[in-house]
């Protein structure tokens, strides 16, 4: 048994129970008057005394008995827990955090040890006949075993539970077992027992409670209760538009320790030191500092900084940095001045303008690597260099063939197996509005397309893998799919059968598409950098058959479409390459960056809501408290001591 307000109760043990020893010490003081007999008064004769103010200590039942109510009243002020074990063939669940918290060494050696310890114990407490089965959990949850009652394997499978740097999702893990909970509950209709050690520190949906029906859960809190810890939480790079050699580096720090922190930050570019800054953070309080810098080329940047704290994963950040570019765009079809103008807003390098026939006559290789044919083109922005190009752009034009790059169309669509432009009914009416778009795409990022008209539109017909950017009253209008090239951006449209050029958002739409599709999904970035738990998905520059990358964790991964899909990262650190992979991905950074994952003060209860339709709301506390019992214990001697009194003072 232990407590959790131990010296809360001392301090008021340490007050109460003298005063009331004192009150049996004291000796009353009585008023002398002259009576003509005593013999009434020989039942108190005990509290005639002298003016002393104290007497002798005698044996007195109701002392003992009030002595005895403090001490449970004391017990149950001091929130008395306990641990509970199974019963004879129950079965146990024993839900283990490895997530990037548990690494923290205020508990020696790490949370994570004394997680698996406590487990390890958990095991060796089972009564015999009891079913246990080991789940371990950080950014996805994995059942290690089965339910067995050998407790050889239960250890050897806890023991075997690797450190992560990924978030914790308790909420995965509870759908993983609550099927075994509600068939526990039907079959002997026994509550599957469920033991989650953790810090508490899990990500929890924000838009439903948590809930594990048929179950009796109980919550091991791991960690010390003021931990020392600064975190980098957030970290990002942004080129100048006007000056792409310039860089602007943000970053925020955390500081989740009981003191005020200074330390140096230190921003590297390829394991050389640019810049020292000195920062001084309050303790619970979040910083936010940027450097500015010049790199026109690509380099790995660093920001670490130098206070020893419990958590190594949030100490550094990294970003990948890109080149400096500036996108190459082909314009397929005839002459439309609103593209060419929203194209030229956009800051393209180079923007060459060819006919559908010119374009077929290409080889496709050319036209992503260069050397294509420059005869016969318009070169719109600067000269026709032969460079591959970034994006291509068709207005009213469909390829025979699926572009070697990313693509945009209006009124057309390259031939991607499930894709096609229905034409609007003729009973249609002739113009209509947008009805709805995706506002948190980057693709759609800033556009307003409320006072949009189109005029018969038509309407997409979409494979299983596209996504809808924009829908109109006959279904999708716009969408995105991915292809053998790369990323392509659909409209079953032509602009200029709307008014969407004269509002601003048809350039911002433009410079959207091309930022994003050009530059690989790196228009918000000037570089690459991943969070531990994303997945990665790699270009390869040629036709290699597999990609392997190594790191904190290595990797080898077959190539499909000329694209290599990694698996979710569990480490933070540096991953690379030496195969066919263009800059900026030969090198991936990971970083934590999770406000949750670096505060590392144990949270002291989990809200246990309804995952289940019919789950009853409960919450699990950190362990099993029995403050209750002591209080009715209380409550019992109580009534004990109000039968003796009554009876001393029965005349």
């Amino acid at each position: 048994m232990s407590f959790l307000t131990p010296i809360t109760a001392l301090i008021a043990a340490g007050i109460t129970v003298p005063i009331l020893v004192a009150m049996y010490f004291l000796k009353l003081r009585r008023k002398q008057m002259v009576v003509s007999s005593t013999l009434l008064w020989k039942k108190t004769i005990q509290d005639l005394q002298v003016n002393a103010p104290f007497q002798k200590m005698r044996r007195n039942l109701l002392l003992l008995l009030q002595l005895l109510i403090l001490a449970a009243l004391l017990l149950a002020f001091a929130r008395p827990t306990t641990r509970t074990t199974a019963q004879p063939g129950q079965r146990v669940v024993i839900m283990i955090d490895h997530s990037a918290s548990m690494n923290a060494t205020d508990v020696d050696p790490t949370r994570l040890d004394e997680a698996k310890r406590a487990a390890i114990e958990l095991v060796d407490n089972l009564e015999t006949g009891a079913n246990a089965m080991v789940v371990s959990f950080a950014d996805r949850p994995r059942a290690l075993t089965r339910f067995i009652s050998d407790p050889s394997r239960l250890r050897a499978a806890i023991r075997g539970i690797e450190p992560t740097d990924q978030p914790g999702r308790l909420a995965e893990a509870l759908r993983v077992i609550e099927p075994e909970a509600l068939e526990a509950e039907a079959s002997d209709g026994q509550a599957l027992a469920v033991y989650v050690l953790s810090d508490g520190k899990v990500q929890l949906p924000a838009d439903e409670t948590l809930a594990l029906r048929g179950a009796e859960l109980t919550f091991v809190k791991v960690g010390s209760d003021q931990p020392d810890n600064l975190g980098i939480v957030a970290f990002s790079a942004r080129r100048d538009f006007e000056k792409p050699r310039v860089v602007q580096v943000f970053a925020s720090l955390q500081n989740s320790g009981p003191d005020p922190v200074t330390t140096n930050l230190t921003l590297s570019l390829d394991d050389q030191i640019a810049q020292v800054q000195p920062v001084e953070i309050d303790a619970g309080s979040t910083r936010s500092v940027q450097f500015d810098f010049v790199a026109p080329g690509a380099a790995m940047v660093e920001l670490r900084h130098d206070h020893a704290d419990a958590l190594a994963a949030d100490d550094v950040a990294r970003i990948m940095l890109a080149p400096a570019k500036r996108l190459r765009v082909l314009f397929v079809g005839q002459p439309n001045a609103y593209i060419e103008r929203g194209l030229k807003a956009a800051g393209v390098r180079e923007l060459v303008r060819m006919s559908g026939e010119k374009y077929e006559n290409q080889d496709p290789e050319l036209l992503r690597s260069g050397g294509w044919d420059t005869s016969d083109v318009a070169a719109v922005v600067s000269d026709t260099s032969g460079e591959g190009f970034d994006v291509i752009l068709f207005d009213g034009y469909s390829p025979k063939s699926v572009p070697p790059v990313s693509s945009l169309s209006f009124g057309s669509a390259p031939p991607i197996p499930g894709l096609a432009i229905r034409p609007t009914p003729a009973e249609a009416p002739e113009a209509e509005a947008v009805l709805d778009w995706s506002r948190d795409d980057p693709l759609m990022r800033y556009v307003v397309l409320d006072d949009v008209v189109l005029s018969r539109p038509g309407r997409l017909v979409l494979p299983d893998d596209a996504t809808v950017l924009a829908t109109g009253a006959s279904g999708p209008i716009l969408a995105e799919l991915p292809g053998e090239g790369g990323r392509h951006v659909v409209a079953s449209f032509d602009v200029l059968n709307t008014n969407w050029p004269l509002y601003v958002s048809f350039p911002v739409f433009l410079n959207n598409a091309v930022q994003t599709l050009g530059l690989g999904g790196l228009a918000d970035e000037a570089g690459v950098a991943y969070r531990t738990g994303q997945v990665a998905v790699v270009p390869v520059a040629d036709d290699s058959q597999r990609v392997s990358y190594s790191g904190p964790v290595s990797m080898d991964k077959p190539v499909r479409g000329r694209e290599a899909t990694l698996d979710a990262f569990a480490r933070v650190g540096v991953y690379e390459t030496s195969d066919a992979v263009p800059v900026p991905f030969d090198r991936l950074p990971v970083n934590l960056l999770d406000e949750v994952e670096s505060d590392l003060r144990p949270a002291e209860l989990l809200e246990i809501g309804s995952i289940a339709a019919q789950g009853e709301a409960r919450t699990a506390v950190i362990r099993r408290e029995v403050w209750p019992w002591f209080a009715w214990a209380a409550l019992a001697v109580l009534l004990v001591e109000w039968l003796v009194y009554t009876r001393r003072m029965r005349v």
